[in-house]
């Protein structure tokens, strides 16, 4: 799988998606403007559960869109490994399964 290209396509997707309904688009954009200020939790801390819960609900344009800002908020394979670990304690197969996926997207991605 091309993670890359599929990033991509989820950006164009949305923009028709902000094209199609600006009012509840800024207002998602405004609610993860909050959410990325630090606060008791740090950026990484918040990505973590983020992708945790991304990773459990088998989504992949979410799984895309955290692990990128998981890593550009310095976050470590290793703890994406512990956050993967969480999910097959609590989902069983399908946290191996999406696990991976989001294991191969972090190596993939930049």
């Amino acid at each position: 799988m091309d993670y890359k290209k599929e990033r991509e396509l989820n950006g164009e997707l949305s923009k028709e998606l902000i094209n199609s309904s600006p009012e509840i688009m800024k207002a998602f954009g405004d609610l993860h403007a909050v959410y990325t200020k630090e606060s008791a939790a740090t950026l990484i801390e918040k990505e973590m559960v983020a992708l945790g819960i991304s990773i459990t609900i088998k989504c992949i344009p979410c799984m895309l869109a955290h692990i990128t800002s998981f890593k550009k908020a310095g976050g470590t394979r290793e703890q994406l490994v512990d956050v993967i670990k969480t999910c097959i304690l609590m989902n069983g197969g399908p946290g191996t399964a999406y696990g991976a996926k989001a294991l191969a997207m972090y190596d993939e991605l930049d």
